[in-house]
């Protein structure tokens, strides 16, 4: 970790050079040859996706250092003990013609997977042909896409939100899918958290992404397929007051207000990327120079989420608080160099009603309602979407 540093807004300027990101990841066809066919049931329908050129695909996730295989010298911190975060799921849609994407999701019933929307909504509005969901519990560190020893499960039903727009940022990118069986027993079916107002709370994102063996940058792409987590802070949400609705309308069609984001920080000021973009966009005074905006991280534990791991999990104290959505960058370098990064994630406390309504075994679905009267609150632009 870079120790030191100047604070400099470089080449940043927002209003013609924003870029963001989807963070699902295009593999190969040939992935999806064992998996089961797949059918939709009552499915929800949003509108047809909006496709934007000036969006770029993030390929990669990282830590503060490597986070590859420990044989090969990566850091075993980012390595998901299990069977603790073996309700995290690896899935793999298949969109025919338009090839196969990665994400993951996390298990909140014995056959209730919550993932981010755009991963089941195509590049055409369709849905996958095909769906699986991967799971592993044992204390190797496999590739769960190249079949055993992992668990795979068809998936039978997708509900995306009807609210979703296709848009990059939404606040309504979630969705609920059905396995066609139970899940292994290995695997933990996590709570949903009620903490609604997220600002300053510290969390763990957990999923099936694309590694780096080099720290805050790309360094060589390790592939998917291995249960990775890291550490980070809820910094705010684009609604927040302190904003007075400047976000509104900056990012297409969709609503945003309920899009939290968390920055990549290394320590130093230079890529401190909350406090960069309040500063970039004309806020200044106390509050935007507040630790609530300006702070240099959680130290060597600090990640950010990248390509396959859209729908992700962020955990507080153990429960479901909000979904991997997208990646967010402030200027070019740091497309290459991850340092600076923010990350958009939707709560799932905002979304109990539209999770709860999807969720198909009446016994799991109160005990979902008991899990949410037993978690404790926490201490809580105008702008085109542009290259």
């Amino acid at each position: 970790m870079v120790k030191s540093g100047t604070h400099s807004l470089g080449d940043l300027n927002l209003n013609t050079k924003r870029i963001l990101a989807l963070s699902a990841v295009l593999v190969a066809s040939a992935s999806t040859s064992a998996q089961a066919s797949f059918s939709i049931v009552n499915d929800i329908v949003p509108p047809a996706a909006s496709e934007n050129g000036g969006y770029m695909v993030a390929h990669d996730i990282v830590g503060q250092t490597s986070t590859g295989t420990v044989a090969s010298g990566g850091n075993p911190i980012y390595v998901a003990p299990k069977p603790a975060y073996s309700g995290v799921v690896g899935l793999l849609m298949n969109y025919g013609a338009a090839g196969s994407f990665v994400c993951s999701g996390s298990l909140i019933n014995s056959n209730t997977i919550v993932t981010a929307a755009h991963c089941v909504f195509g590049p055409t509005a369709q849905r996958p042909t095909l769906m699986s969901a991967f799971f592993y519990g044992g204390s190797a560190d496999p590739t769960v896409y190249n079949g055993a020893p992992a668990t795979q499960i068809s998936v039978s039903r997708i509900v995306s939100h009807p609210l979703y727009t296709g848009e990059v940022v939404d606040e309504n990118d979630i969705a609920v899918v059905t396995l066609s069986s139970s899940a292994p027993l290995f695997a933990p079916r996590y709570q949903l958290s009620t903490v609604s107002d997220l600002t300053g709370v510290n969390h763990i994102i957990a999923g099936y992404g694309v590694r780096s063996d080099t720290g805050g940058s790309v360094g060589s792409n390790l592939g998917t397929g291995r249960l990775r987590y890291a550490g980070n802070r809820f910094d705010y949400r684009l609604g927040d007051p302190d904003w007075a609705g400047y976000w509104t309308g900056a990012f297409g069609t969709a609503s945003v207000d309920n899009v939290w984001l968390s920055d990549f920080d290394n320590g130093t000021d230079a890529r401190d990327g909350s406090c960069r973009l309040a500063a970039g966009e004309g806020f200044t005074g106390p509050t935007f120079t507040s630790s609530k905006y300006c702070d240099l991280g959680i130290g060597a534990f600090e990640g950010i989420g990248g390509g396959g791991d859209s729908g992700s999990p962020y955990f507080v104290d153990g429960k479901l608080a909000a979904v991997h959505s997208f990646a967010f960058w402030l200027s070019t370098d740091e497309s290459n160099n991850r340092f600076g990064q923010l990350k958009g994630a939707v709560s799932t406390a905002f979304h109990k009603d539209f999770i709860l309504a999807n969720v198909p075994e009446p016994s799991t679905w109160a005990m979902l309602v008991i899990g949410f009267g037993f978690v404790g609150t926490a201490a809580r632009r105008r702008a085109r979407a542009t290259a």
